[in-house]
């Protein structure tokens, strides 16, 4: 196994590929200070956000659900439907102009503290690593020494912890698209019974563990396209991790005669724990996560040479250059309206949006009928009766019971709706059609042949109006 040399680094190449493009294996030193203590905190609570949040419920519902095979979604008390695809285009659009507008203000602060790889790498996997065969010094020989006993013995302890850590990953990560109580009851069974499911939970675990396990910075260089996106997000005023080469240059043991000594030592610390293995002293790359190691270490550095902090540090381009940094530019000022109109319309749809969608229409046959029945008084009276055929959708997850009735005032006028199912019972997501029928005397239309009245949907449990829709009535013209 090739490791890292970090003292004779590759200029034109990335620093875990060798000169033949095979992989070059790193181990990044344990750190300490303000960033890596604040880092700690940071992951703590976003490694038990990333494996809490399936199984945590806002109404009843799981507070994310993304069930792609059942085309339905539920994000933080919000549901949606595969119809619901405008919707959905919108969150898409917030996150990724969100992203776009946070990576040219504060760079890949995304990538360093944020990403479920750097979360699970450095907040689970390397504190393992460090656990159990120690420093990077002693992973790096372990690596390098032959198989035995000892090296046999903590490797497989080491991926056995990483297999169970896997396992877990993979059930929180595949709760998100079956739903937390559906895969809680089909661990519960045979995994025969569920074959589908129990591949893909196998697969993804497999997966995690090569990504987390082996992969990892090799999935940040080669696999994901956010690193290339960052020289079109990042300019001279977005504020990264970066090396004051006015200070720190010359470094000493470099200098040339008559030279002053900048305050770098060429002591390599800032390399030694770098999680991709750069040097950030050559500037911005595209391996650079911004996680802050450098920081930290050049930090501890400073303080045993009795130089001021700082000469690696957050910075912008333009303020390592001594000019001033703007905040608010054009770039920006287009992110920030575009993240406005994104939620603005979100906002808009949202509001608009119904549980209850009900679309009523008229039958294919005649506009209306009319009808001669006796009353009790033996007289005859002529009744009109109108066909509509209705199309109802739950877009909730909850099921609902629903009473078609009318107002009271039409009521009185002897208005009846006619249908076999005036008690309307639908499953979340589900949909109906119905035909019903709707007869009325005939002096409710009047002399324009015409009347519109209100069809009310009544909750049976709470007995409250769920939704209501118009009714336009049609009949013979009055003399």
């Amino acid at each position: 196994m090739k490791v890292l040399d970090q003292r004779h680094l590759p200029d034109e190449r990335p620093a875990t590929m060798d000169e033949k493009g095979k992989r070059v294996f790193i181990f990044p030193a344990q750190v300490t200070g303000f960033w890596r203590n604040l880092r700690t905190v940071t992951e703590i609570v976003l490694v038990v956000f990333f494996l809490v949040l399936p199984w945590i419920k806002i109404g009843g519902h799981q507070a994310l659900l993304l069930n792609i095979g059942e085309r339905r979604f539920s994000i933080f008390g919000l549901t949606f439907w595969a119809h619901d695809a405008p919707l959905i285009f919108f969150i898409l659009a917030f996150l990724t102009i969100g992203l776009a507008f946070i990576t040219a203000v504060w760079g890949r602060i995304w990538c360093g503290w944020a990403c479920p790889q750097t979360v699970f790498i450095d907040g689970i996997f390397r504190r393992l690593e460090y656990l159990i065969i120690g420093s990077h010094v002693q992973q790096r020989n372990l690596a390098q020494a032959p198989w035995d006993v000892k090296k046999f013995f903590k490797l497989g302890v080491l991926w056995t912890l990483f297999i169970i850590v896997s396992l877990i990953i993979a059930h929180s990560f595949l709760a998100y698209f079956v739903g937390a109580d559906r895969l809680v009851e089909m661990t519960q069974h045979n995994p025969g019974q569920n074959w589908t499911i129990f591949i893909i939970m196998a697969f993804l675990t497999a997966v995690f563990l090569f990504d987390f396990g082996w992969f990892r910075e090799q999935f940040c260089i080669i696999v994901c396209p956010y690193g290339r996106f960052q020289s079109v997000l990042i300019d001279d005023d977005s504020l990264t991790v970066s090396y004051d080469t006015v200070r720190g240059e010359p470094r000493k043991g470099s200098v040339k005669a008559g030279e002053t000594e900048g305050d770098c030592i060429n002591c390599y610390k800032c390399v030694a724990v770098c999680p991709t293995g750069i040097d950030i002293r050559n500037g911005l790359q595209l391996e650079c996560i911004g996680c802050t190691a450098c920081i930290d270490a050049c930090d501890e550095v400073m303080e045993k040479v009795e130089k001021p902090k700082g000469l690696i540090r957050y910075a912008t381009g333009n303020a390592l250059k001594g000019l001033r940094t703007k905040w608010l530019r054009p770039r920006v000022a287009i992110y920030l309206v575009l993240l406005v109109v994104v939620v603005s319309a979100l906002t808009f749809f949202i509001d608009r949006r119904e549980d209850i969608v009900v679309t009523i229409l008229r039958g294919k046959d005649a506009p209306f009928q009319v009808i001669e029945e006796e009353d009790a008084d033996e007289h005859e009276e002529e009744e009109v009766i109108n066909h509509f055929k209705m199309h109802m959708k739950n877009q909730s997850f909850d099921s609902v019971s629903l009473k078609m009735s009318l107002p009271e005032e039409w009521e009185e006028r002897d208005v009846e709706i006619i249908t076999q199912d005036k008690i309307i019972n639908l499953d979340g997501g589900k949909d109906v059609t119905i035909h019903f029928f709707v007869k009325f005397p005939r002096d409710v239309t009047g002399k324009s042949g015409t009347q519109s009245i209100k069809l009310n949907f009544i909750d049976t449990r709470s007995k409250k109006i769920k939704t209501e829709e118009d009714l336009n009535l049609v009949g013979p013209k009055s003399i």
